[in-house]
C-alpha cells in the first residue's frame, strides 16, 4: 500500500453523479450509472437531458476542478435520433446537449475552456462556425476543429469540451492595479 491512498467517498452524491469503492462492481445492467472506481477525486456526470452514453464511457468527468465532456453528436434526448436538417442543427443539438450535461456537473458553456470540433468534411466548417459563434461569449474557448474520415451515426458533427465548475462567489479586483490582478487558481 505503499504511496497509496485508501478510498475516502465524497461528501456530495445524488443520483446523477456517483463515486464508488474500488470493491464495488458496477452491475452491467446499470449502463447509465455512473462509476468511478478507487478515485475519490473523479465523479461520473449523467443526465437523461443529454442522449445516454454507451456503456463503456461517461457523458462526463468531474475532476480537480473541471468538468470533461465526452463527445456529444446531433442527437435528440427525447428521441434518441438524429436531428433533422444540415450541420449548423446538428451543432445547435450538439451544444445544447453539452449544455444540459455542464448544468448537471454545475457548470456552463460560459466557463468553456476547450473545445474540440470533429467534422466529416471540412466543407461543412462555416455553416457550422455561425452556429458555434452564437453558443460562446467573449473571451471564446480555445478550440481544435479538424476533418475525419467517419462519425458516430453517420453523422457530420461531433464536439466535445472542457469547463471549470462554476465558481459561487467571485471577489472584485477591478480597484486593484492590472499589475496587480495575478489570476486567482484555486478556491475561492
Amino acid at each position: 500500500m505503499d504511496g497509496e491512498s485508501s478510498y475516502a467517498p465524497s461528501s456530495y452524491q445524488s443520483s446523477s453523479i456517483t463515486d464508488r469503492g474500488p470493491s464495488e462492481a458496477m452491475d452491467p445492467s446499470q449502463a447509465t450509472s455512473a462509476t468511478v472506481r478507487g478515485d475519490p477525486t473523479k465523479r461520473a456526470v449523467q443526465t437523461d437531458k443529454a442522449p445516454p452514453p454507451l456503456p463503456f464511457f461517461s457523458q462526463a468527468i468531474i475532476c480537480q476542478g473541471m468538468v470533461y465532456c465526452s463527445g456529444s453528436i446531433g442527437m435528440s434526448p427525447s428521441t434518441k435520433q438524429m436531428v433533422d436538417g444540415g450541420v449548423g442543427d446538428r451543432t445547435a443539438q450538439a451544444l445544447n446537449n453539452l449544455s444540459a450535461v455542464l448544468n448537471e456537473a454545475g457548470s456552463s458553456l460560459r466557463n468553456v475552456v476547450k473545445c474540440n470540433v470533429f467534422l466529416s468534411d471540412m466543407s461543412n466548417f462555416a455553416a457550422m462556425n455561425r452556429v458555434y459563434d452564437t453558443f460562446f461569449e467573449q473571451p471564446k474557448p480555445c478550440r481544435t476543429c479538424v476533418a475525419v474520415r467517419e462519425l458516430p451515426m453517420k453523422t457530420d458533427v461531433e464536439i466535445e469540451c472542457i469547463a471549470h465548475l462554476a465558481v459561487e462567489e467571485r471577489r472584485d479586483i477591478s480597484h486593484l492595479p492590472s499589475s496587480a490582478r495575478i489570476p486567482f487558481v484555486g478556491k475561492l
